[in-house]
């Protein structure tokens, strides 16, 4: 009886201050809590990057991410100290036109204030570069019609500066006009046919005509080399580009050989420097350094309906997908891309043959 009362007393305080330190290690404290700081309200830049770089004379957004507000109250942006408008709407963005920047680092600067007052600030590093400047018209060419195309030197290569139009080959046949949507829908593969942007020639002046492949090609086998040496639809001394020949425009306005090989979207700005100054929608005007001025012309698919004036072009090649022969590789330019996009469609690469896009001829 003796012994168990000197082990409980010996026990007793040794499992007290154990439970007083595990206590001590599992909350810090049993008595008196920490203060907790409040937490600082949290916003991100989502776009651009950091390190971005811009061709002055673009418009460029800058998008906010909040946790609270989706329509940006109690956020403001500048630009070098200099605030600049927040366009209405979500996700929240401000509109920055670089035109009247300088060329060099500038740095954006997002202000924050939650519901409770608790502001906080995001911030990064932009630069703007100097486009370089508009290329001028060098040339003319005519097709059959005695239409007259203005023509422009890019790097190496020579292209006509405005979408083709012409109703006839450069031997004189002409070329079947479809206009009408079960027409369109019910072609084949190998069946030429061309039409206006609506099915009304009204759209010719300003965009051009729309082919299928097999008009663009005039039965001509599929072609990747520089040159193409597929006369096509083309004027005599011009022929329609290889896929390889629009990489090497892609290349002179500054693509870099891996990129140019990627699908999707690639490069920076080379669309920015091909598309024309006017036309494109919600503020998707390029720059036009190139002097390729491409307009948003729109596609009709092979059901036989129009899509996307204003919004985006594309432009046939000569070069058919490897064992895929419904379909052809092309490319295309978007209202809200500065990039050149190359892409598939139904799972091939390219875009089937009896769908209506742009077209543009190189030089011989």
């Amino acid at each position: 009886m003796m012994t168990t009362n000197i082990q409980n007393r010996f026990i007793a305080p040794i499992l007290s201050e154990l439970i007083v330190l595990t206590c001590i290690l599992i909350t810090g404290s049993c008595n008196n809590a920490d203060p907790v700081a409040p937490a600082l309200p949290a916003c991100s830049i989502a776009s651009p990057k950091n390190g971005a770089e811009f061709l002055k004379g673009e418009i460029k957004f800058i998008s906010v991410t909040t946790p609270e507000n989706e329509y940006g109250t109690g956020v403001t942006c500048e630009i070098d100290n200099t605030g600049i408008q927040a366009v209405p709407g979500s996700p929240l963005r401000f509109q920055w036109n670089t035109a009247e920047a300088d060329t060099g680092m500038h740095t954006i600067v997002v202000y924050y204030e939650d519901r409770d007052h608790n502001e906080t600030s995001c911030s990064i590093s932009v630069s703007v570069i100097e486009a370089s400047s508009a290329v001028s018209d060098t040339g003319r060419v005519k097709d059959y019609d005695g239409n007259t195309y203005k023509t422009v030197q890019i790097g190496s290569q020579w292209w006509m500066a405005e979408n083709l139009k012409t109703t006839h080959f450069s031997n004189g046949t002409g070329i079947p006009l479809i206009d009408d949507v079960e027409s369109w829908d019910k072609l084949d593969y190998d069946e030429k046919a061309m039409c206006y942007y609506n099915d009304s020639i009204a759209y010719t002046g300003e965009y051009g005509a729309l082919y299928n492949w097999a008009a663009t090609m005039n039965g001509a086998e599929s072609s990747e080399t520089v040159p193409s040496y597929v006369r096509g639809v083309c004027p005599a001394g011009w022929h329609i580009p290889s896929d390889e020949e629009w990489m090497v425009l892609e290349m002179a306005l500054g693509m870099t050989y891996e990129e140019a090989w990627l699908m999707a979207w690639r490069g920076s700005h080379e669309g920015t420097k091909m598309k024309a100054t006017h036309g494109w929608d919600s503020c998707g005007n390029g720059i036009n350094s190139s002097g390729f001025s491409a307009l948003p012309a729109g596609i009709r698919s092979n059901n036989g309906l129009f899509s996307y004036k204003g919004q985006s072009t594309h432009f046939w090649s000569s070069t058919e997908y490897v064992n895929i022969t419904t379909h052809a590789f092309n490319r295309q330019l978007d209202y809200n891309q500065p990039y050149i996009g190359w892409f598939q469609a139904s799972h091939y690469y390219g875009y089937p043959k009896d769908f209506g896009f742009s077209v543009r001829c190189v030089k011989d």
